[in-house]
């Protein structure tokens, strides 16, 4: 199930009803008994008229129950009277205001009316937080996500934290798990606080920020983040598709595209291919929609696709996006531009994958060139360049060309991520499988030794690059054993022959 599908509907919440004895109980535990007497007929008759009028909805309860229980000399018989006088009230609202909000049934009414005298109780500080956190998805809320997200306003974490105590005492938000210090918004809350959000005068600064803020999490996301980086990002994921999903009249171009590419990404990098694609295909119609069809934009997404369907090995597909984007980037950009190394470096990544080599190492070749001339030769991409066409030559089985490419890549990306990354792994696998392929057994094992290594470190016992890394060392060693065991062999043969000789 898709990450942004586990938010509630009002539809079911409605269904989740008490019955009028339960509704009665957690009634009485809130206010107290010496309030709510069953042996008081007139007490029984005015409970039984609040529930009814709140539909039996849990949340009605609730927020009957908190309000009473702060307002001890209130009576249950003003309570009625302020809940009737209070929906009064929103009936009368501007007409022209009500046909932008839900139509809501008389128990969601009744639930209205008591969340409006408990938003009057809220200090404008408070209140503001709740219209902010109307904007994250009907979904787990991260309270730290809340705090990044509030930096855009400048907010102090002092009144930010104690509007959300006054707003989970309230249940205005609600405890996931209290040690994860998680929340929920009830979807009912949620439309209130919505509405609230929509005559705020604060209103559009507060989109603006949390567009922003989610935007500037959707970049730090990497290209190929490893599992820890998934648990770290995928309780955002929900509130970055509601930006795409219910802002997108304020969010700005590039805003837009770089969520929908962080989205689609997020998901290719976990192999969910069939979820990953429509962020992309969204990508690019967003973008030729807003640039038009020549765009340097528009030859950015192209690429990006064209990376799903070679993931996906639908090859033809993919050439046919990589060679419009490469005609895109030269015609704009230029012939020696780094976004025309990156399109020339993909393109010649799926020839090597179709077995095409010829056509593969000139692209390379020139992908390199310009790396080196604008990014100078200590970066990441030189290196993935050098790796690529180290491995082009090694499938050739052009090996004196490979090994010093190999060197140079693992020198690079030791210097520039050190020894524990993942990519410095994959070139220590690359440079022994080479060694391997040449007999050259005792100069392989060490390196991937050291690959298992880093990758059971980030990427853990069970993931599908450590298990290759594994057996590469295994069927490596057992090739070291066997050759050892005929090195021995053939050296007692020698040894027992010239004990012969020297006998005669």
């Amino acid at each position: 199930m898709a990450i942004w599908q586990r938010s509630l509907d009002t539809n079911f919440v409605e269904s989740c009803r008490l019955s009028e004895e339960k509704a009665w109980e957690r009634l009485t535990e809130l206010v107290g008994t010496q309030r709510i007497s069953q042996d008081d007929v007139w007490t029984q008759q005015v409970v039984s008229l609040i529930c009814e009028w709140l539909g039996y909805l849990p949340l009605g309860v609730e927020l009957v129950g908190r309000y009473l229980a702060e307002n001890p000399n209130l009576s249950l018989t003003q309570m009625l009277k302020q809940l009737q006088a209070q929906q009064l009230e929103d009936e009368a609202i501007d007409c022209s205001a009500l046909k932008k909000q839900p139509i809501l049934n008389t128990a969601q009414r009744g639930v209205k009316a008591a969340f409006e005298l408990i938003w009057r109780k809220l200090d404008p500080m408070t209140q503001r937080v709740g219209e902010f956190l109307s904007l994250f998805a009907l979904d787990v809320i991260p309270w730290q996500l809340v705090e990044t997200a509030s930096e855009q306003l400048s907010w102090i974490k002092a009144d930010l934290n104690r509007a959300k105590q006054q707003l989970y005492k309230w249940q205005v938000i609600q405890s996931v798990e209290p040690s994860t210090n998680s929340y929920r918004i009830h979807p009912l809350i949620r439309e209130f606080l919505q509405a609230k959000l929509a005559v705020s005068e604060q209103g559009d600064k507060l989109k603006r920020a949390f567009i922003q803020a989610m935007v500037l999490i959707a970049q730090q996301i990497p290209d190929s983040p490893t599992p820890q980086d998934i648990e770290l990002v995928k309780d955002v994921i929900p509130h970055l598709v509601e930006v795409t999903q219910t802002l997108t009249g304020t969010v700005r171009d590039e805003e837009i595209l770089w969520l929908f590419d962080r989205l689609g990404n997020f998901y290719k990098s976990q192999g969910l291919y069939e979820l990953a694609k429509p962020w992309f295909v969204k990508c690019l119609h967003t973008a030729k929609a807003r640039f038009g069809n020549g765009h340097p934009d528009v030859a950015t997404t192209l690429n990006n696709l064209a990376g799903l369907y070679y993931a996906q090995g639908c090859y033809n597909e993919g050439e046919s996006l990589y060679l419009h984007a490469l005609k895109l980037r030269r015609r704009f950009l230029g012939n020696n531009r780094p976004e025309v190394a990156t399109t020339l470096n993909n393109l010649a990544l799926l020839y090597y994958a179709q077995e095409r080599y010829q056509e593969a190492e000139p692209l390379y070749l020139e992908a390199l060139k310009l790396r080196k001339r604008f990014q100078r030769s200590y970066s990441c991409d030189v290196a993935a360049t050098l790796n690529n066409l180290a491995l082009l030559y090694y499938a050739q089985e052009r090996y004196q060309d490979a090994e010093p490419l190999y060197l140079e890549a693992l020198e690079l990306r030791k210097f520039i991520l050190g020894n524990h990354h993942l990519d410095v792994a994959t070139t220590l696998n690359n440079l022994a499988s080479l060694y391997d392929a040449q007999g050259r057994y005792i100069e392989a094992e060490p390196l991937l030794i050291q690959a298992l290594q880093v990758s059971e470190e980030v990427l853990g016992s069970h993931h599908s690059n450590t298990i290759i890394f594994r057996k590469n060392l295994e069927t490596l060693q057992t090739k070291l054993e066997a050759s050892n065991y005929w090195f021995q062999k053939k050296l007692r043969k020698n040894i027992l022959s010239l004990m012969r000789r020297i006998r005669l």
